[in-house]
């Protein structure tokens, strides 16, 4: 193909895409609106892995150990723990400890209070605070204390209630996905109509130049490509006006995330920055991709050459 080619299908697409300027605007305003859904969706994916993540780190298991037991017992236990490969770190809270503790988190509760003084020692045992290199790992290393000869010290451990809380986090995050996914998949297939119809539009709105092009004998892809270039106006414009919108979004709710998360160092706009080819570079690629094969089903339904 010469280049003298190439320039007369690009300045026939463009007359084509001028020609049919609000039908364009609409087609264009849709992928907008698809891209920006797409966008969203990652959006939240971040925000809710994150979340997630924070919450991971928050979460420990404590073991109580019965009042009996005594701490070179429980600093035994602690030894024990320590070599298995899936624990992060154990922190030890004695007997005097967990009952001060348990003092300040209760301290407005004037009957627990004098509920304490009455009795002669301390009913409260040691606590080992757990934490593992991943929450998957969890039940792996309550497993192996279940089975150990220290079972017998000790008294409950608090697991049960912070795996519900992670898995009702997962769900909620699993659910805004599904939702995403639909939206983003709706617009998707709104704008791949839209593109066809308004390449339909196109080819019979240039009818008279593409019998004329016929007649003089011009190339099947020469007549096909200016639709197809078209169509590739069509999402490359799109792409810039939703990336264009995306970074004022980001930026708007920065500060929200920021104080949710009381998280400084967590920023939306840097990791859109950071992946920006390998998310709006796909995004673009997919599209252009889409609106083609949309154009072209169009141009082979209505354009008998």
């Amino acid at each position: 193909m010469s280049l003298n080619s190439i320039y007369q299908v690009i300045i026939f697409a463009w007359q084509s895409f001028w020609r049919n300027f609000w039908l364009s605007l609409v087609t264009i305003t849709i992928i907008v609106l698809a891209l920006l859904s797409i966008n969203s969706l990652i959006l939240l994916n971040v925000v809710s892995d994150k979340a997630i993540d924070i919450i991971k780190e928050k979460i420990d298991v404590s073991v109580y150990f019965r009042q009996e037991a005594t701490e070179n017992q429980v600093l035994e236990v602690q030894t024990y723990l320590s070599s298995l490969t899936k624990v992060k770190e154990i922190s030890y809270i004695s007997q005097q400890q967990a009952l001060q503790n348990f003092r300040q988190k209760h301290q407005n509760d004037p009957l627990i209070i004098e509920s304490l003084e009455e009795l002669e020692k301390n009913p409260l045992g040691a606590t080992l605070v757990v934490k593992s290199k991943n929450i998957e790992d969890y039940p792996e290393i309550l497993t192996v204390l279940d089975n150990s000869k220290y079972n017998d010290l000790i008294l409950d451990k608090n697991f049960d209630d912070n795996k519900i809380y992670i898995g009702k986090i997962k769900t909620i995050s699993d659910n805004v996905n599904k939702i995403g996914f639909l939206a983003s998949g709706i617009f998707i297939l709104i704008a791949l109509l839209i593109v066809f119809n308004t390449i339909r539009v196109a080819i019979y709105t240039h009818q008279k130049e593409i019998t004329i092009m016929k007649l003089v004998g011009a190339a099947n892809w020469f007549i096909r490509s200016p639709f197809l270039v078209e169509s590739v106006f069509y999402a490359t414009i799109a792409w810039l006006i939703a990336i264009g919108l995306t970074y004022p979004l980001i930026n708007l709710i920065q500060p929200h995330l920021t104080n949710f998360f009381l998280d400084q160092t967590f920023n939306i706009s840097q990791y859109f920055q950071d992946n920006f080819w390998r998310l709006f570079g796909l995004e673009l690629l997919i599209i252009i991709l889409l609106n083609i094969a949309s154009s072209f089903i169009a141009i082979r339904r209505y354009l008998k050459v």
